[in-house]
């Protein structure tokens, strides 16, 4: 009983004790590693913490030795202990093992020379090992485990996710401590090889050994660029509590100088948010500081109710071209801030703001600049009535709008409507009836501009609408492919009100599209209602392969007839007087397992010419071969060609790139060709860039270089977002 009782407590203290070693990985890696240590496929799958023993011979006498010999096996749950012999000091509770012990369990393995299990003070020391993690995977080495209570010492450490064969890089250590109860490690002594170079030495280094975070150093980035020169930056990281942490990255610019750059996130039971500054105290170009501010956060109040703040500021016009290095920053011309309370109901909803847009392009003339809202209260609501079978929806605002030097003032509208939704063998008829209700109290106002010399325009103009759509189906080839038909038809009326007298507060002519279509307003915004008498028709097929969530095609065509001409119009806007709008199509066809295309198009009837085209092929395969040839065309606007591709040249090499040409503009937007290469723990790429930086249309270059070790790290000036931006289907290696 007492030699059982003595098995029992080995693996209670060996088994959990390597179950608590855990050192955080990033398992989103792909890695390749083959199995030097094979997995014994027979690990038991089992969580409990039954055991069985199993031995050739043991040999024992009461308060001696205990001998045990020939295939020791001890199972316990998932865990695995094997050995060729053992003896056992019952006097001293010492199990030694002296040679070859291995354990086992869903995560790991584990191979030692020799191993000595205290069974008194609960201490194990494996000797000369090496381990496999199944999970990451990765391999490595160590000296010595020691593993005493909660607390692991492993000496002379190496971890790797390469093969046995491919040695490519390798993290040794002199010295590891792991304490479990407190969740952290520290290594002494680090040193990462590449190629059997000592790259990076770390005489010291601390880390969780669980999801917990801790403050430290993380990893550095670097690149180069036309307009910030060098670019070296080493963020540190800190954990100021579980719901508060700081990251502050320093970033040296040879062409700048130093930036400062922090955000702060935090999250309670009640609120959460973020908070970005990045600071240049002193441009070495400009002779300036430069600042950007970014707050974003929402408060739960309670009972519903919700508060968001969301803010940005730059200290001048051109930070983000001169700071940045994306097209999407360097194209803003207006910047948002604002604060909103915000009240949820099943059936409503209610929010009450301000905003104000700081405006950093000097090209914006006064008249186009945004108003700002002082305040806002905007109010909707759905409810149904299931015994008359009515639906009744309610959207109102409240606005005062404020813009120095022209007209100012508040508008408030409400639109009450009903609608009597119809259900008739999949045919579904609304008939629908509205009001549009707007007034206006304006101020400083503009007599030249108001031509009745009122104050405070207003209307009631009421809506009438019946929208029908279906939806018929049918199987074909034995019900390998279903093809669905849905029309649709939506008839307008709404009469003509004089509303010459309104101002534009924020209201304009939307891009025309299949959802814009059957929008019953031909204007976003509420100082203009479009009177109309018109018919929106559409049809859209679909075919689908059995069991299949996305269409094989999908195609649908529509356009609008008008049965009047429309008088209301905003000032620049020229009379509306053709009876259709131009048709609307857009397709999308799956070719092949590889090819794909889609293609969307207005044509403008009248004039019979294209007004908007965009047509798209791709050509994607299981070796992961992508190629993307996109074409763009706006009338008088836009005329693009967008071609992309990350291709296999070799094993595993890769080239990747984009050319976006502007043909109406005969010039390069952007384009960028870079080389990876791949293998099963550490890759590498190297992209060179040019594209459009300024308003003016200047350009900047750039190089980047990043390494990346599987399964550790990445290290050098991230490139993900450029190529999953750029090459559409492009998969991060």
């Amino acid at each position: 009983m007492r030699f059982f009782l003595t098995i029992i407590l080995v693996i209670v203290v060996l088994g959990v004790t390597l179950n608590a070693y855990a050192i955080e990985h990033d398992l989103n890696s792909s890695v390749c590693l083959a199995n030097t240590i094979a997995k014994n496929s027979e690990t038991p799958s089992d969580s409990s913490q039954s055991l069985s023993f199993e031995a050739g011979s043991i040999q024992a006498e009461l308060g001696n030795q205990i001998d045990i010999q020939e295939k020791i096996r001890i199972t316990s749950g998932n865990s695995i202990i094997t050995a060729d012999q053992a003896s056992y000091d019952e006097q001293l509770g010492v199990l030694t093992i002296p040679n070859n012990i291995s354990f086992e369990n869903n995560d790991l393995i584990i191979f030692g020379k020799s191993a000595e299990i205290k069974t008194k003070d609960k201490t194990t020391i494996i000797n000369n090992t090496n381990y496999q993690i199944f999970s990451i995977p990765a391999r490595g080495t160590a000296g010595e485990i020691r593993m005493q209570n909660n607390n692991i010492d492993l000496s002379q450490v190496t971890f790797s996710t390469c093969t046995s064969i491919d040695d490519s890089w390798e993290l040794s250590a002199q010295s590891i401590k792991i304490d479990n109860l407190a969740g952290i490690g520290e290594a002494r002594n680090l040193v990462f090889n590449f190629k059997d170079i000592p790259v990076l030495f770390l005489p010291y280094l601390s880390f969780p050994t669980g999801d917990q975070r801790k403050s430290g150093l993380l990893t550095p980035s670097f690149g180069k660029s036309s307009k910030k020169g060098i670019e070296i930056s080493l963020p540190y990281y800190w954990n100021i509590a579980s719901n508060i942490d700081l990251k502050t990255t320093p970033t040296l610019m040879t062409k700048r100088g130093i930036m400062l750059s922090s955000e702060l996130r935090y999250m309670t039971a009640h609120q959460n948010g973020v908070t970005q500054i990045d600071h240049l105290p002193n441009d070495d170009k400009t002779k300036k500081s430069r600042t950007y501010i970014s707050h974003n956060q929402v408060l739960n109040l309670g009972s519903n109710w919700r508060m968001n703040l969301n803010g940005e500021y730059v200290s001048d016009n051109n930070y983000f071209e001169d700071l940045t290095g994306t097209m999407s920053s360097t194209s803003r011309t207006h910047l948002l801030r604002e604060i909103q309370l915000e009240k949820f109901s099943e059936n409503w909803f209610m929010e009450i703001g301000m905003d104000h847009y700081q405006i950093i392009d000097d090209s914006v003339i006064d008249e186009k600049k945004p108003y700002r809202r002082l305040p806002y209260f905007n109010f909707s609501g759905f409810w149904h009535n299931d015994k008359l079978g009515l639906d009744y929806v309610l959207d109102s605002e409240i606005v005062f709008f404020d813009k120095p030097e022209t007209i100012r003032g508040s508008r408030f509208h409400m639109m009450p409507e009903i609608s009597a939704p119809l259900n008739f063998n999949g045919i579904e008829i609304t008939p629908a009836i509205g009001m549009d209700l707007t007034k206006y109290n304006l101020h400083n106002s503009n007599q030249n501009y108001l031509s009745n010399n009122t104050a405070s325009p207003e209307r009631a103009v009421p809506i009438y609408s019946l929208d029908l759509t279906g939806v018929f189906k049918k199987t074909w080839k034995n019900g390998g492919y279903l093809q669905t038909l849905e029309p649709r038809i939506l008839g307008v009326y709404i009469p003509y009100r004089n509303q010459d007298d309104f101002p534009i507060f924020d209201t304009i002519v939307p891009d025309m599209n299949l959802i814009q279509m059957f929008r019953k307003n031909r204007y976003v915004g509420q100082d203009r209602l479009g009177d109309t008498s018109q018919i929106t028709y559409g049809i859209t097929t679909k075919v689908f392969a059995a069991n299949k969530a996305m269409p094989l095609f999908g195609f649908t065509l529509g356009q609008i007839r008008y049965f009047k001409d429309r008088k209301v119009a905003l000032p620049a806007e020229t009379k509306l007087t053709e009876d259709s709008s131009g048709y609307m199509a857009m397709m999308n066809m799956t070719l092949n397992k590889n090819w794909s295309m889609k293609l969307g198009h207005m044509w403008n009837t009248y004039s019979n010419k294209s007004m908007k085209t965009t047509a798209r092929f791709q050509y994607k395969s299981e070796q992961s071969e992508i190629f993307n040839l996109t074409y763009r065309y706006r009338r008088n606007m836009l005329k693009q060609m967008d071609v992309s591709f990350s291709w296999p040249v070799r094993d595993q090499w890769n080239v990747v790139g984009r050319y976006n040409y502007s043909i109406l503009d005969r010039r390069v937007l952007e384009h960028f060709v870079g080389l990876e290469y791949e293998s099963c723990c550490w890759g590498i790429r190297l992209i060179t860039r040019k594209h459009l930086a300024y308003r003016n249309g200047e350009t900047d270059s750039s190089v980047s270089l990043e390494f990346i070790f599987k399964g550790l790290t990445n290290l050098g000036d991230p490139v993900e977002s450029l190529l999953g931006r750029g090459i559409l289907g492009y998969d991060m290696p």
